[in-house]
């Protein structure tokens, strides 16, 4: 808010000017969980189950041969259940509509691919719009089968 006090007694043209202003500063932000999100829902299978007790028991096996103390054993744990779950299970990928599924999601990453080189020439561009058209379509249908298979649940 600004305002001004005409009338100063100073012989000049000039008038006084009062101001006052909000100064808002963001706060610093804070850095994501690095919290790791693995595939659980791929332990429910039995073959990858059984793989990854597997993994986990021959990595195990070599861990207990270290005599060290705690901290570096429960470092090591940690360090060997991550690099398991990664291998045999791999990321969870985020979604924020049910609807989409991992096949889904990798088509939208081979669209990102080739949406970088579609500039390059007129293959490529077609490419990307194939690719663009075929992921819309895929999105739509999976979305009407999810809105389907919800009304079918609500109807039971």
């Amino acid at each position: 808010m600004t305002r001004t006090y005409p009338g100063a007694d100073i012989g000049s043209d000039h008038d006084i000017v009062l101001a006052t202003f909000k100064l808002m500063l963001n706060s610093k932000r804070k850095a994501k969980n690095p919290r790791l999100h693995f595939d659980l829902k791929k332990l429910k299978d039995p073959n990858i189950s059984e793989t990854f007790r597997a993994q986990i028991g021959g990595k195990f096996a070599a861990l207990t041969l270290i005599d060290n103390d705690v901290d570096t054993m429960a470092n090591s744990l940690k360090e060997v259940l991550a690099s398991t779950a990664d291998e045999v299970l791999g990321r969870k990928r985020r979604t924020i509509q049910p609807w989409v599924m991992n096949e889904k999601l990798d088509l939208c990453d081979k669209r990102r691919e080739l949406r970088k080189r579609k500039f390059g020439s007129n293959v490529a561009m077609e490419n990307y719009q194939l690719a663009n058209k075929a992921v819309q379509k895929k999105m739509k249908e999976a979305k009407e089968k999810w809105i389907d298979d919800q009304c079918v649940a609500i109807e039971q």
